[in-house]
């Protein structure tokens, strides 16, 4: 939930460029531009539109600056030139170019004696070094950076900056491991401020505040809801979404909007979370950024998903894929093909589903095939250059050839003996070439074989097993007695039939190719902590690290990994009396290190005898030795234990 946040304090820099539309105020504000009758009148026009950057469009507000920037080097005005100056940067900064912009910022002459000229333009500058180092991950300078600055205005008395700069502050904390409180201290810190005002200059950075709180509070609420929060919550996304219509924040207004929709969702209030959704689409349509726009049509096409409206979904993801096939927008065109796959699958329309499975498949690999053809065009290129060479070699051959018979027979029989042994050792070449070929073509046939023996007994697998499994399940959940023993041998039949049904899953995971990535490998331990989660809500279930890339484990080695690591997962949740259980993926140059840490209770490695009763640790013992793993077991009483195995 992080994320959230992060995208929602980008509303300050991010929103407001979002896009241009016809808004009232805004209306009036451009009218006032083209209608002034003087230079000096539409400089001062073009200052005050940039107070609606919420409402306009990158390109709009790049246009607008340039504009001010023109009038103000033409009228000679300071104060209007360093505000389009920073207006640009902060455009640059929207279209990705992060790595330029501090530069450009501290070699510009101009804003040498920014804070002595407009000290308001200066903490703008200021703010948009602090965004740009969060973007690049160095939140402890952006922090830094974001302090000294509140010192500064609380100095000088300047609410209005300091607002900001504790704005910045809260969304730097919450994007920190472990300061979530001290951003919502801040945050509340500069409501209090605002509410002690009580003035409508401070409307627009009071809906920046109110959006940030929301969204930490849903933040919450999602984690752990209660009745309170849920009241919290609300209170906050109604006032933000009534001052951001005040205000005409229409970039905030859609973003929180869009929040409350989810919100509603999760209470299935479905109707009022439906109408958030389309009045997010209906303003991103105005402001008129198709990747917005794009995005908004995904999340109402999930919206309806989840709620099963399915033909709902259908529609919205059409008309989501008219506009990403129009401006070329990749991703979210592929997110809504998998929402439309779902919807096929969930309808069993197999036959759109496969359909739309190849649509998906194929916009993945477009780049790939570019590249294909163009390498194509390459070899075929070079081929044609080829022939030609070889047409124009035997050309003078056949020449050369003709001039040899004035020499004599002997010397033409002997170039004619040289000739019949290369053609023959180009055809020992051409036989060697034809085995060589015929060979892997039997050796791809045995593979194929036993890819479709390895099918074949899987599916027998999940015909037998699978059924009679479900069957002992079911059966024994329907038994009613009486007496104790008898329903703990119910209870013992029931959990042995899932634990089959579980082993069954895993085994028919890895019986579906003969390599499993590490990708696909963690991606089932993912799940699985996921799954544990729900179950043991006590227990904090985390996972840290990534996968080495192009990594293949074969496929029984891959569920012996598996069930190892649930086997160390078990044993914690069973035994550790453990508060965090965490799954590490370290990858190295040669090797794949997988372990399971937890912080309980731990026991002595040294008591063989304990080892030895154990049969969770004796059954990890044998499945690792079996696949050359090595297995590691480090633990001591009150340090917890950590499993750790090396592929």
């Amino acid at each position: 939930m992080k994320n959230i946040i992060c995208l929602l304090w980008l509303v300050l820099e991010i929103l407001p460029y979002a896009g241009f539309s016809q808004f009232p105020k805004l209306d009036k504000a451009r009218a006032d531009i083209y209608n002034a009758k003087t230079n000096e009148a539409r400089l001062g026009n073009l200052l005050a539109i940039a107070s609606f950057k919420n409402s306009m469009s990158a390109d709009s507000i790049n246009y607008y600056a340039h504009w001010t920037k023109k009038l103000a080097i033409q009228l000679q005005n300071e104060k209007a030139l360093l505000s389009a100056e920073q207006s640009l940067l902060a455009a640059e900064m929207i279209r990705g170019n992060t790595d330029s912009v501090i530069p450009k910022m501290e070699s510009n002459a101009i804003f040498r004696d920014v804070k002595k000229v407009d000290p308001a333009v200066y903490y703008k500058l200021q703010l948009l070094k602090a965004n740009i180092l969060n973007r690049q991950n160095k939140r402890t300078e952006a922090l830094e950076l974001e302090l000294k600055l509140l010192d500064e205005t609380e100095k000088e008395g300047n609410t209005y900056s300091q607002l900001y700069v504790l704005n910045y502050i809260g969304a730097t904390y919450s994007n920190m491991p472990n300061t979530t409180r001290e951003a919502e201290k801040t945050w509340l810190q500069a409501m209090d401020i605002i509410n002690k005002k009580d003035s409508a200059r401070f409307n627009e950075i009071e809906c920046y505040v109110l959006s940030n709180l929301s969204v930490l509070y849903l933040t919450k609420f999602y984690t752990a809801p209660t009745k309170g929060l849920s009241d919290t919550c609300l209170y906050y996304l109604n006032h933000t979404v009534d001052l951001s219509r005040q205000t005409e924040a229409m970039g905030v207004l859609a973003s929180i909007l869009a929040y409350r929709g989810n919100f509603y969702g999760y209470k299935k209030n479905f109707t009022a979370g439906e109408a958030d959704f389309k009045e997010v689409l209906e303003i991103r349509k105005k402001i008129g950024d198709p990747l917005y726009i794009s995005e908004d049509y995904k999340n109402l096409a999930a919206f309806y998903f989840q709620t099963k409206q399915y033909e709902k979904c259908l529609v919205i993801a059409q008309e989501g894929l008219q506009l990403c096939n129009s401006y070329k927008i990749k991703e979210t065109e592929i997110s809504l093909l998998g929402l439309m796959a779902s919807v096929y699958k969930t309808n069993k329309a197999y036959d759109k589903y496969a359909a739309t499975l190849e649509r998906i498949i194929v916009l993945s690999d477009s780049s790939n095939r570019v590249n294909s053809a163009e390498k194509i065009a390459e070899i075929q290129t070079k081929y044609d250059v080829q022939k030609k060479e070889t047409l124009i070699a035997q050309q003078k051959l056949d020449l050369f050839r003709r001039n040899l018979w004035l020499y004599g027979a002997g010397i033409a029989a002997l170039l004619l003996t040289g000739f019949f042994i290369y053609r023959f050792k180009k055809y020992q070449q051409r036989q060697k070439l034809m085995m060589e070929e015929k060979r892997k073509q039997n050796e791809l046939a045995v593979k194929d074989a036993e890819e479709n023996e390895r099918k074949r007994i899987a599916a027998e697998l999940h015909d037998n097993l699978g059924v009679q499994a479900n069957a002992i399940l079911h059966n024994s959940s329907l038994l009613n007695t009486e007496s104790d023993n008898d329903k703990h041998v119910v209870t013992d039949l029931q959990e042995t039939a899932k634990e089959m049904l579980h082993n069954l899953r895993e085994t028919l995971w890895a019986m579906k190719t003969a390599d499993v990535t590490a990708t696909d490998l963690w991606l089932r331990i993912i799940n699985f902590m996921k799954q544990m989660g729900r179950h043991y809500t006590s227990i904090n279930f985390k996972v840290e690290g990534e996968t080495p890339a192009g990594f293949f484990i074969p496929s029984n080695k891959a569920l012996n990994i598996v069930l190892v690591l649930q086997e160390a997962v078990n044993n914690a949740v069973k035994h550790a009396q453990a508060t965090n259980i965490t799954a590490i993926s370290l990858p190295g140059a040669n090797a794949w290190t997988i372990s399971i840490k937890d912080d309980g209770k731990g026991f002595d490695t040294n008591d063989t005898k304990e080892i030895k009763d154990s049969y969770g640790l004796q059954n990890m013992k044998e499945r690792t030795t079996a696949s050359a793993i090595a297995l590691s077991i480090v633990s001591e009483y009150g340090n917890g234990t950590k499993v750790m195995l090396t592929v």
